[in-house]
């Protein structure tokens, strides 16, 4: 399925999930997440959204951290001090260290393999989690919902890799009509929950 139907998917599972019991800061910092959690799932393919949104991030990631290093140098600026203020050091490192050796994992095994299974699940959480705190969940439902949503398709989810056997329901193509409705679906109901919980 597209990218953006996984992403809708995900937004509205963890909006209906979390928002009834939380309050809508928390709810839409997980629903980031989910967004994520979505997109990581498919680093395994080079043309996907979510290898080139990852990409993207990691670009990113890598211009802050050479940026904070020249205002840390030349300055004495230090950029990164709210991240070390909110994440303790002892968790940013493993947990950074984790997912990086979970992203070439990723990279480096075949289309529906590691990635969608649930060791995959639990080697990009652990270190959302410890990265992130609480708002693993979002990162979470965004990930499975994924993995479910693909088994729908006729391509097979190998969900207990590294077991070659995988799971699929053959119930639609991967970008097909049923993607479709889903993504529809998805931000509709989506947009009822935030309309429920304004009272609108």
């Amino acid at each position: 399925m597209p990218g953006k139907t996984h992403a809708a998917i995900g937004v509205m599972l963890t909006t209906m999930i979390l928002l009834p019991t939380n309050d809508i800061k928390y709810t839409l910092a997980n629903t980031a997440l989910a967004v994520v959690g979505a997109f990581t799932v498919d680093i395994d393919t080079a043309k996907s959204q979510g290898a080139t949104f990852l990409k993207k991030i990691f670009g990113t990631i890598v211009a802050v951290i050479i940026l904070g290093a020249i205002l840390k140098i030349e300055y004495n600026i230090n950029i990164f001090n709210y991240i070390l203020e909110n994440r303790a050091i002892h968790q940013l490192i493993p947990g950074l260290s984790i997912l990086v050796g979970a992203l070439i994992m990723g990279v480096i095994t075949p289309h529906r393999s590691f990635t969608h299974s649930m060791v995959g699940v639990i080697a990009f959480t652990i270190p959302i989690y410890m990265l992130a705190g609480p708002l693993y969940k979002g990162f979470l439902i965004g990930y499975i919902a994924h993995i479910l949503a693909d088994m729908l398709n006729e391509k097979e989810v190998k969900i207990l890799w590294p077991m070659k056997k995988g799971i699929c329901l053959n119930l639609c193509s991967a970008d097909g009509i049923v993607a479709k409705i889903l993504f529809v679906v998805s931000i509709g109901v989506t947009v009822l929950q935030y309309k429920n919980y304004f009272n609108i």
